[in-house]
């Protein structure tokens, strides 16, 4: 009896060690899943890029922005329709299933468009950079808003997001905005892309096409738009101090 007790509790103590980190090992494939993704998306993108003069597909004016995408990208993607889900998050909230609207993601689950209108239906885990697009007159110097990423740009490209995690369609949509002031809640954020996903970081696709995790406070001094301030109030440049960000973002790496 008291060697079976011994033996017990050898696996017990045995098991409290190996949890943990095949808990951790199990995230970390999970995240080399996603990149996986993103590099395919990557393809897709730059197929798209180099047969259209270097730009974007255009979505800004569309009643159903990111299907529009799709359907510029669908002659590039349709056999590979699971590159749409982070093994992160794989479902959409399950209470939204049956409703007719988009409606936000989180941390560990798909955002969802459930459209009557155009007939779609789509869950998806990622977000694309709003100012990366091709619009008519957007030009610098003409009638349209000049932040546009029209084409590919010659340099810097590595620091331009394209396509990250996200809780919504569109990763980044003001030219200034705060961190959410609670974990999984972005109703005063407009970086939906801002969320503790993997461990601190969530995956992204620059428009050099490479492919890398994104500290979630490096996210205020990446390239966004043509006009975004890298070393804006929310940086080390800027003068952000630790104490400065929310709680559930203060043990982060700081850029």
């Amino acid at each position: 009896m008291i060697e079976l007790l011994v033996v017990i509790a050898i696996i017990a103590l045995l098991m409290a060690i190996l949890v943990p980190t095949l808990s951790r090992v199990r995230r970390q494939a999970k995240a080399v899943g996603c990149q996986s993704n993103l590099k395919q998306w990557g393809l897709i993108f730059s197929m798209y890029a180099n047969e259209n003069d270097a730009r974007f597909p255009g979505w800004v004016e569309s009643v159903e922005p990111w299907p529009q995408v799709l359907k510029a990208l669908w002659p590039y993607h349709r056999d590979t329709n699971d590159l749409f889900l982070c093994p992160m998050a794989m479902k959409p909230q399950s209470g939204l299933l049956n409703s007719s609207d988009w409606h936000l993601g989180s941390t560990f689950s798909a955002w969802s468009l459930r459209s009557t209108a155009g007939r779609t239906r789509l869950d998806c885990s990622y977000g694309l950079n709003i100012w990366a697009q091709y619009v008519r007159g957007s030009e610098a110097g003409g009638s349209r808003d000049s932040r546009y990423w029209q084409t590919v740009p010659a340099k810097g490209a590595a620091n331009v997001p394209l396509l990250l995690d996200s809780v919504l369609w569109w990763a980044c949509r003001l030219t200034e905005t705060k961190p959410p002031a609670y974990e999984d809640v972005w109703a005063d954020s407009s970086l939906p892309c801002c969320m503790n996903r993997h461990e601190g970081f969530v995956c992204g696709i620059f428009m050099d096409w490479s492919i890398r995790k994104v500290g979630l406070k490096e996210l205020w001094s990446l390239k966004w738009h043509r006009q975004y301030n890298t070393a804006g109030t929310w940086t080390k440049a800027g003068g952000v101090r630790p104490e400065d960000w929310p709680q559930w973002m203060r043990r982060f790496k700081d850029y």
